[in-house]
């Protein structure tokens, strides 16, 4: 487990320091403009996500024990509540605090939006082994639904600009022409289907898992460190601690009261309790970063937030591992 923690230390920091440097180094020989740094970034993004990050779930649950499937059917919604509870958590704090409607958009944002597929996935399989990591697919399932269902309409409610309401046919057509969402529902049915298969898995999917896991991750990281911005941090460390304690106290201690009422500690060693701690204690998302991009929020405190608590997990990840060490 030691090592596992040294293995995820050692992804998190590299990727994103080495898309920091990367683009500071490219910057300063202007080679490339701030704009062709984004779109290598979005180009990276759909790399990690919907090539690496597919075949690394469809392997995985190709090997899923599908017998414990109907002790953990409440998976998806748990995921659901995790990031509900993050966003719910934020608005309390804008509406205690006053926060103006811009802020109280952004603080939702980062809130709601939670780093759970790639880094939650990829300290899953470090610290759980493919077993916990064939859950990640399972248990972010509806969490894709929510993304473009409830926080991205919830942020644009903030927006600083009025923009065209969609109606519920609308809103669902984005969803389903999305192509993470759509890799990503397709990626869990096709392993689900060859699970089911008398298909054996080939031996190198073992060897293939534990390159591309990490290296989906460390590309994403990568990614964002391309437009990583540290200069204003110090400007939003109160709502930083903020969104700290939202995610790294508050939605943990929410999931972990839901995970015992529903008995996961009683489920294959206690593997879905596992599994729903660690996402439950994942920084903000990028996704956040987006959202305040697409609706004019406060992307400074966004992208405050979003660097504060990515690099703020390093210190939970061992706290994290002593708990999981309890079952």
């Amino acid at each position: 487990m030691i090592l596992a923690l040294g293995k995820t230390f050692l992804v998190l920091i590299m990727g994103t320091m080495s898309g920091y440097l990367f683009q500071k180094w490219m910057r300063k020989q202007q080679f490339f403009t701030p704009e062709k740094l984004k779109k290598w970034a979005i180009f990276l993004q759909k790399l990690g996500m919907i090539w690496l990050m597919s075949i690394t779930y469809i392997g995985s649950l190709w090997i899923f024990e599908i017998k414990s499937l109907s002790e953990i059917i409440s998976l998806p919604l748990v995921g659901a509540v995790i990031i509900m509870a993050g966003g719910f958590f934020a608005l309390v704090i804008a509406k205690y605090h006053h926060y103006n409607r811009i802020d109280s958009g952004s603080l939702f944002s980062c809130g709601f939006f939670a780093n759970t597929v790639t880094l939650g996935g990829m300290i899953c399989f470090f610290y759980l082994g493919e077993a916990g990591y064939a859950l990640v697919p399972i248990q972010t399932f509806l969490m894709r639904l929510l993304y473009y269902g409830v926080g991205f309409p919830v942020a644009r409610i903030y927006s600083s600009e009025h923009s065209p309401e969609e109606n519920i046919a609308q809103r669902l057509f984005t969803i389903l022409k999305d192509p993470f969402f759509n890799v990503g529902v397709g990626s869990v049915f096709i392993g689900l289907l060859l699970n089911l298969s008398s298909l054996p898995r080939p031996r190198i999917y073992t060897g293939i898992n534990e390159i591309f896991i990490p290296l989906a991750t460390f590309v994403l990281l990568f990614s964002v460190g391309l437009n990583l911005r540290f200069s204003r941090i110090n400007q939003y460390l109160k709502e930083c601690l903020y969104i700290s304690l939202i995610k790294f106290l508050a939605v943990p201690l929410t999931t972990l009261v839901i995970a015992f009422l529903l008995k996961y500690q009683s489920v294959d060693n206690a593997l879905p309790l596992k599994v729903s701690m660690i996402m439950a204690a994942m920084p903000v998302a990028f996704n956040s970063v987006i959202a305040a991009n697409i609706y004019n929020l406060n992307t400074d405190l966004v992208n405050s937030c979003w660097v504060f608590t990515t690099f703020g997990v390093i210190f939970v990840l061992p706290l994290l591992l002593l708990f999981l060490n309890l079952f």
